[in-house]
């Protein structure tokens, strides 16, 4: 019969190779949630895809719970897995690849509900006699208590918002600027910065930052960049579901709206392609009387809601821009309409007409598809009283976001297009078409794959891999979700695609990187670990 003494040296051993478990579970789980903004529907569908279990840990905690269940029959089997898992957790230490959250006052609520699950199952519910059994418990403690955080804390987070946004509507009221609300599925980050940045050559202009779109973002940044003196003020606004807009818009106030696009981002979460189109359009009618709202001609769901508008009972203007171009044969009435005249790498020179004005313009731009963008804020700054003298300087100086296809070359001579600020269809299709431009490059494309479209999600990642098929020569995938869809599109070119984690393509990227001869495309969210190989190359 083991003695007591026995029983508490097997407890200890066993709890000290519990804890790191516990600790890195606390971590990848707060980071995670604060990822999906502490959405319970996006972590969900995050929890669907076999790529957020994997990132989640679920198939090692699930290792974890058999141990303990079968640790009842075998006792070494607890120790076995727990000492394997906590080398791959020190390893990974080493690597520095543990998902850390941004530390903030919210994060740091959940950690302390989160350890309080960790001092429970040691000291309150943990018998030296039965110490499977409690911390079979305490594993299910640890995946609800960050939840559990996030619960307890939306009063206080309710509590702070509507302070900020108390703030952001008395700064509003007495600077009084113009807001101009921007929406859309995609471009609405890159729209913001060249219609602010067009504005600015005239009149002081402030804007939200990055790609804050949330009602904390958009109120913090409300009194922080409109200052006395702000003529206009420059708003992205994001939204899940329905009813987000309308409340973002009941913040500013816009009395112009522009919807840049239509497509299927987010799908899984608003459920329909009718539910983004009125989703976006909550932003038009958010406007008052004899507000202005304009829309993106080049996209069909747009000029449906442009049809919207006009039937509005504030009476609105509505304005359009469109991009002409070769494959396009439609007759698209519009108030502006931009045409390429040449475009290489680097520049992009078009013609745009307004009216009966037309001028010749040109853009430090990489990639075709941020004229559209850059139409839509020469119209707005023109209907705003910029000159054309203006409005060509500021072409000439106009840059993308950080991380929007911001291309530069590594000391091996490759070259990067950064495009993992986000990825939608149209922009990941966007960014394989600039690829074209690098005719003596060998093309490669790392990417996560496009999150979110719900049951639209095979078929476009087919289309994807359709487009891929032409001319890219290697494409390696860091989400499983979307292997056997990209596959499917690249019918005879399958040999072409690697699916792989971060752990595993350190070695195949390193390789890639450094050849002169390549131009690679990074599309997406990818994991930290394969930015850090790319950086140590620059």
């Amino acid at each position: 019969m083991v003695d007591f003494t026995t029983i508490i040296i097997i407890y200890l051993i066993i709890i000290l190779l519990w804890l790191p478990q516990a600790v890195y579970q606390i971590l990848t789980w707060t980071y995670w949630w604060q990822i999906k903004e502490y959405r319970f529907d996006r972590f969900w569908v995050f929890l669907k895809t076999s790529y957020g279990r994997e990132k989640l840990g679920l198939y090692s905690i699930c290792l974890k719970f058999l141990a303990l269940i079968l640790g009842v029959f075998y006792l070494p089997i607890p120790f076995f897995i727990f000492a394997f898992q906590d080398i791959l957790f020190l390893r990974n230490v080493f690597l520095r690849r543990v998902r850390i959250p941004v530390v903030t006052e919210r994060v740091e609520k959940i950690f302390v509900t989160s350890f309080f699950a960790m001092v429970i199952t040691i000291f309150v519910l943990l018998d030296p006699r039965k110490v499977l059994g409690s911390l079979l418990f305490g594993e299910m403690l640890l995946l609800i208590t960050p939840y559990v955080g996030i619960l307890w804390t939306i009063p206080i987070v309710n509590k702070i918002k509507r302070k900020e946004i108390e703030k952001a509507k008395k700064v509003l009221s007495l600077v009084n600027p113009t807001v101009v609300g921007i929406t859309g599925s995609y471009g609405k980050t890159t729209t913001k910065e060249f219609v602010a940045h067009l504005l600015s050559q005239k009149y002081t202009t402030a804007k939200t930052e990055g790609s804050e779109n949330t009602e904390f973002g958009i109120a913090r940044k409300t009194f922080k960049n409109v200052v006395k003196g702000t003529k206009f003020f420059v708003v992205e606004m994001g939204a899940y579901k329905a009813g987000e807009i309308k409340k973002l818009a009941g913040i500013v106030r816009p009395t112009i709206g522009i919807i840049t696009g239509i497509e299927e981002q987010h799908l899984s979460l608003f459920g329909s392609l009718e539910n983004i189109k009125k989703a976006k359009f909550e932003l038009i009618e958010s406007l008052p009387k004899g507000g202005v709202a304009i829309f993106n001609y080049s996209n069909k769901y747009c000029r449906e809601l442009a049809g919207w508008a006009t039937k509005l009972p504030t009476k609105l203007e509505v304005l359009g821009y469109y991009v002409k171009n070769k494959g396009n044969k439609e007759d698209i009435n519009t108030d502006i309409f931009s045409e390429v005249l040449s475009v290489n790498r680097e520049k992009i020179s078009f013609k745009v007409a307004l009216g009966e004005e037309q001028k010749k313009l040109s853009a430090n731009l990489p990639g075709l598809h941020f004229l559209e963008n850059l139409t839509c804020a020469v119209l707005v700054a023109k209907f705003l009283g910029v000159s054309w003298k203006d409005i060509e300087k500021g072409c000439k100086s106009i840059a993308v976001p950080e991380n929007t296809m911001d291309v530069y070359k590594l000391k091996s001579g490759s070259i990067i297009i950064d495009d993992t600020h986000n990825s939608t269809p149209l922009a990941f299709e966007s960014a394989l078409k600039y690829l074209s431009y690098f005719k003596d490059k060998k093309k490669v494309v790392i990417t996560s794959g496009i999150i979110e479209l719900g049951v639209t999600s095979e078929s476009v990642h087919e289309r994807i891999g359709n487009i891929m098929s032409e001319n890219i020569d290697k494409i390696i995938l860091t989400n499983s979700d979307f292997y056997e869809s990209i596959k499917s599109g690249l019918g005879d070119k399958s040999n072409r695609l690697i699916l792989g984690n971060d752990r595993s393509l350190d070695s195949e990227i390193a390789k890639i990187i450094t050849s002169e001869k390549s131009v690679i495309l990074l599309e997406g969210r990818l994991p930290t670990i394969i930015l850090e190989v790319i950086q140590k190359q620059k």
